[in-house]
């Protein structure tokens, strides 16, 4: 499992507008977007986004969930990859660490910054 956590300005629906756009492109096997759930209310907002790619490397598919919270001045993204694992060992070849580094790598693009997070 890989986990990002990133901070930058602007709005929870300009932001998953720009992160689907981006991340839709991405790869030779781009990710499919498997499902959304947005909710805005008074000016505070959350977008849950979802995402499968397929990795041939491994014959296996990975996930990656993008929860988008703020309100129209500050925007916080999270992000976890699972899966990716296959075969009998379920290794991953780090598929699940790939997709939640190209949504780390769009954010970037438009200045979000990590944030440091404790270990669960």
């Amino acid at each position: 499992m890989a986990k990002i956590c990133m901070a930058g300005a602007g709005g929870v629906v300009e932001t998953a507008e720009y992160i689907k756009k981006e991340l839709l492109k991405k790869g030779a096997i781009p990710p499919e977007l498997k499902d959304e759930v947005r909710h805005i209310q008074d000016g505070v907002g959350i977008d849950l986004i979802v995402f499968e790619r397929y990795y041939m490397r491994n014959g296996s598919y990975a996930s990656l969930t993008v929860a988008i919270t703020g309100d129209e001045e500050a925007v916080y993204v999270d992000g976890i990859g699972a899966g990716g694992g296959g075969g009998l060992f379920n290794i991953s070849w780090g598929s699940e660490s790939d997709f939640a580094d190209q949504l780390t790598e769009i954010l970037e693009k438009r200045g979000f910054q990590a944030l440091v997070q404790e270990e669960h």
